[in-house]
């Protein structure tokens, strides 16, 4: 028995790649059998990841969903890093749905709110000041 270290070929530093890198060119984790896009990254940017619609949207119309769409977004680009691309597409993809759904949600609730406080105007202003009750 020995306690040296173990034979065979090592990465001294533990960084980076095991030696003779990874089967398929990829990344683990990322979706395909071998890890990665087949062949390695894709060529190309990161897809969008909606950060800034998404914050804007949580302040200006709905919080709950821009929240949402911050969390999906700030996801894109960490999963791109490690080479998990359709969880960066995946992910990108929900950003821009989140972000999507609370913008307008928040621009249609608004648009009610001053449609009700016309018409409550309205039905105030054409009403009897002296009523008889």
């Amino acid at each position: 028995m020995s306690y040296g270290p173990p034979s065979g070929p090592q990465n001294p530093g533990g960084y980076g790649p095991p030696p003779g890198g990874y089967p398929g060119g990829g990344y683990p984790g990322g979706g395909y059998p071998g890890g990665g896009y087949p062949g390695g990254q894709p060529g190309g940017q990161p897809p969008s990841n909606w950060l800034i619609p998404s914050i804007l949207t949580t302040i200006f119309c709905c919080l709950p969903l821009g929240i949402v769409g911050i969390v999906f977004a700030t996801q894109v680009n960490s999963k791109w890093t490690v080479g998990d691309y359709a969880g960066a597409e995946d992910s990108a993809k929900k950003a821009k749905m989140f972000t999507l759904i609370g913008a307008i949600g928040g621009f249609v609730v608004v648009a009610l709110y001053i449609l009700f406080v016309v018409i409550v105007g309205i039905g105030t202003a054409t009403s009897d000041p002296y009523s008889t009750y």
